[in-house]
């Protein structure tokens, strides 16, 4: 999803936790990182990802879709090096 894209309060939201995503999958990538802030980020894009489920918004267009269980950190794992 592009920010021109954004029409609607849901789709802030996805847009949001997109981006977060985005963070926090290109943090996991580094090989030096700031603990503190990327274990922000998770935190962050946690928040976005349950607000999301709670909130039913469709997730199919975001990379909220690929983590299982809602669990971010499981997810980053996945790309740490």
């Amino acid at each position: 999803m592009r920010d021109c894209d954004v029409r609607t309060p849901e789709q802030a939201l996805a847009y949001i936790t997109d981006c977060t995503l985005a963070t926090v999958s290109r943090m996991a990538m580094l090989k030096s990182r700031k603990k503190h802030e990327y274990t922000r980020q998770i935190s962050i894009a946690q928040k976005a990802v349950d607000w999301m489920a709670d909130m039913g918004i469709d997730v199919t267009s975001t990379r909220a879709k690929d983590i299982k269980g809602r669990d971010v950190a499981k997810w980053a794992a996945s790309f740490e090096v």
